[in-house]
């Protein structure tokens, strides 16, 4: 290639490929296009982990705006734009439960608050949100860390390993050796026989 410099792999939506380059540009109708298309995954991640649907409403916003103020320093990273959004989300919300104001406002009413969904048409989500949802939500809040994380960024969010990886700053192989721990540990925390 000869005048230019390339990029890594660009990676995802030919439709949101084009979006995050406008937006880069400038164009806020693209970014408003980009909220639009990854608001409802970035705020299931926020709100599983911090439990209370104000404080994820807030940390949500502050995750676009951070993305809206970086957005010309984006890189493609041979991962979909998504896996830097969420990475922004992981790294908000890790500066939430690390400030006082987390410690001193934690909603008592809301602490058992578990995630909801609009999506009844959807089997998997009708899964999660029924009984056996329920225990497999109860279980990975009894995990910590790392491992209840990679098996929300897995299996609820449905991120391949190299986005979850990314999400996470470990390797592939580092993700997959955690995930399959994380799966063990999540079947002991399960009710008599569903981890079978």
């Amino acid at each position: 290639m000869t005048g230019g410099t390339a990029e890594p792999l660009v990676v995802g939506d030919p439709q949101v490929v084009e979006q995050v380059r406008l937006a880069r540009e400038g164009s806020a109708e693209a970014f408003a296009a980009l909220y639009d298309h990854y608001l409802d995954q970035i705020f299931s991640y926020v709100y599983h982990r911090v439990g209370h649907r104000q404080t994820a409403e807030d940390l949500v916003g502050d995750v676009f705006v951070r993305a809206l103020r970086r957005i010309r320093a984006f890189r493609w990273q041979g991962v979909d734009f998504g896996a830097w959004l969420m990475t922004i989300a992981r790294n908000r919300v890790h500066d939430h439960f690390k400030s006082a104001r987390f410690r001193l406002e934690a909603p008592v009413e809301e602490i058992f608050d578990s995630p909801t969904t609009d999506r009844a048409d959807d089997p998997e989500q009708a899964l999660l949100a029924g009984d056996v949802g329920r225990q497999i939500h109860a279980a990975l809040r009894q995990m910590k860390g790392d491992q209840a994380e990679v098996l929300y960024l897995r299996f609820i969010q449905h991120l391949a390993v190299a986005e979850t990886a990314a999400v996470m700053g470990k390797t592939d192989g580092a993700i997959k050796a955690l995930q399959y721990r994380a799966l063990k540990s999540l079947a002991k925390h399960l009710p008599g026989g569903m981890g079978n």
